[in-house]
């Protein structure tokens, strides 16, 4: 390889493998020449375990990057992994906890996203369950952003109907709480609204798999992350993050059940905000 690497950690989950996702990129990998070693110790809402045992294999196999295949999951433990691995006085994955001090950048991460909504690949969070304490925690780190995102909407084709709505809610949340935050200002307004009527447009077709919607959504996901990533996010993901650590609800579906809550609770404070994202679903708001 021209960046010199030698042997891969594939951090990706055991479903994606099953079903030959992971062999889309690891088959290139072997007709390449590249030596890899597959993780696939990850849940849906990744745990301190995961990431733990994902340390431990990687300097067992003695790797010096990762690949990480799949949605939000894959991608947060190949984080916290990546991290720890270069930040050895943080391998208790709980000091990672909010904006954590680290000094170096995490090994590096090559993110090939399969699902189209978390925009793992292109933020600086990550998100772990606490088992034990039954609760999630975000993670905040310059350094774990992957040096190169592939999104590739055929790494998505094969999602079933209800990961690809989940996801998707998803990122129609990160748009929305990213538009209507606190921190938000023009620059970070424009990704958002741009993201909602992308998403808006295309997640139904996107959910019969059509090939339009897909490419769509993953350009919608992408341009929603690299709002929100940059302002911050809301009460229904502090909500989300709460709902999944105690009922393991898949993160995206725990967003879509709170978002019209948490926009109702919210409203008083987004100004003239609600009509515009009615405009971006294309909502004709002239007579309210």
């Amino acid at each position: 390889m021209n960046r010199g690497f030698k042997k891969a950690l594939v951090c990706s989950d055991a479903s994606l493998i099953k079903f030959g996702v992971t062999a889309k990129v690891t088959d290139l990998l072997d007709k390449a020449g590249i030596a890899y070693t597959i993780y696939d110790n990850i849940k849906p809402n990744p745990t301190i375990e995961n990431v733990t045992s994902g340390v431990k294999a990687a300097k067992e196999a003695k790797v010096d990057f990762i690949i990480a295949i799949g949605g939000g999951s894959s991608m947060d433990t190949a984080k916290g992994i990546g991290i720890i691995l270069t930040n050895p006085e943080f391998e208790d994955v709980r000091s990672l906890e909010g904006v954590a001090p680290t000094k170096n950048p995490a090994l590096p991460i090559f993110a090939i996203p399969t699902t189209a909504g978390t925009a793992a690949e292109v933020t600086i969070n990550y998100v772990i369950t606490d088992v034990e304490k039954e609760r999630k925690f975000v993670c905040v780190d310059v350094h774990d952003i992957p040096v190169v995102a592939f999104v590739d909407p055929d790494m998505m084709s094969s999602m079933p109907k209800s990961l690809t709505a989940f996801t998707g809610m998803d990122a129609l949340t990160h748009a929305i709480e990213g538009y209507t935050t606190r921190g938000a200002w023009e620059l970070s307004d424009m990704f958002h609204l741009k993201a909602i009527q992308v998403i808006a447009k295309n997640l139904r077709l996107a959910y019969e798999n059509d090939p339009v919607g897909r490419e769509e959504m993953a350009l919608g996901q992408y341009i929603a992350g690299m709002g929100f990533s940059n302002v911050g996010l809301g009460i229904d993901h502090a909500m989300a993050h709460t709902l999944s650590a105690h009922y393991d609800v898949p993160h995206g579906k725990a967003c879509a059940m709170l978002l019209p809550i948490s926009m109702e609770f919210n409203k008083e404070t987004t100004g003239d905000k609600l009509k515009y994202i009615a405009e971006a679903f294309g909502v004709d708001t002239t007579n309210n």
